[in-house]
């Protein structure tokens, strides 16, 4: 990720300590239409001030709604670029919607857009990824590309296969962090990650409401094979305790491991007056 304004706007989004995020993405009511736990504002205000969250990614007419009530104070802010209803004939089709310079209008810090391959659009969302990088790039914004691929595949090496293209291709087009679903064997995660985290953030997706502990495995699971943290909506704000969940996910993502040179800097009286070691000399405190 190139340029200060731009690594200053993704710092945002991440926790200065661990340097690892919780993203909670509501941009679900343009798509599917009204959703229990972001039918309001009220619903809304219920959860968003959560310290675990260290990010939101939203509809241009929401961050208005949401910033007007004094709700987006704190996080890092996204604009979602593109969308289609689920009532469409094409709902993977996403389109563009709006526009970087908007989101900048708008107190972004970051801009994201959601690309659902499924065998017949690849030119249709490849070209629309350039044009919002090369968009962003104008801004020092950085970009979040959301990648779901939709096509069947017979066994998981193709999947893995496919979906690691499909990674590269974002990458070489310039995105700056990437979406994706988890794979139903936590064991590939450190496949879909090896040669693109140590670049480019990766975040994996919540999903389908699942049971508590299932999204605690999960973060542990993505976490601990190098993932850059959550992304992660329906599971947080359909919860009946929000809070209870996002409790849980920021004592697993955004923790700092321990190691050994911290433990005898504690017992050596190094650690400030907060208790935290100190940064390194030359290391920015964000």
């Amino acid at each position: 990720m190139d340029g200060f304004p731009k690594k200053i706007r993704w710092s945002r989004f991440l926790e200065r300590r661990s340097g690892r995020g919780i993203i909670v993405p509501i941009d679900h009511g343009l798509t599917i239409g009204p959703v229990e736990g972001l039918d309001s504002v009220t619903q809304v205000a219920r959860w968003i001030g959560h310290p675990a969250i260290t990010g939101v990614i939203a509809h241009k007419g929401m961050v208005e709604r949401l910033a007007a009530c004094g709700l987006l104070r704190g996080v890092g802010l996204m604009v979602h670029l593109n969308g289609m209803t689920s009532l469409a004939a094409k709902p993977d089709q996403k389109e563009r919607l709006t526009c970087v310079e908007a989101a900048v209008r708008l107190g972004a810090d970051a801009v994201s857009l959601q690309l659902n391959f499924d065998g017949t659009n690849d030119a249709h969302n490849l070209s629309q990824l350039g044009e919002v990088v090369d968009e962003a790039q104008r801004y020092g914004m950085p970009v979040l590309t959301m990648l779901y691929d939709k096509v069947r595949c017979d066994g998981d090496e193709l999947r893995l296969k496919r979906m690691r293209h499909l990674m590269r291709a974002c990458v070489e087009l310039g995105t700056d962090a990437l979406k994706l679903e988890a794979p139903a064997q936590f064991s590939h995660v450190h496949q879909l990650l090896a040669g693109v985290v140590d670049h480019t953030a990766v975040f994996f997706a919540g999903g389908a409401v699942r049971s508590e502990e299932d999204v605690i495995r999960l973060a542990q699971e993505v976490v601990s094979r190098g993932a850059t943290g959550l992304c992660v909506g329906r599971n947080i704000f359909q919860r009946e305790s929000a809070a209870a969940v996002l409790t849980q996910l920021q004592k697993v993502v955004l923790a700092v491991p321990e190691t050994p040179q911290s433990e005898r800097s504690r017992s050596h009286g190094v650690a400030g007056t907060n208790g935290k070691t100190p940064h390194p000399v030359g290391e920015a405190a964000e």
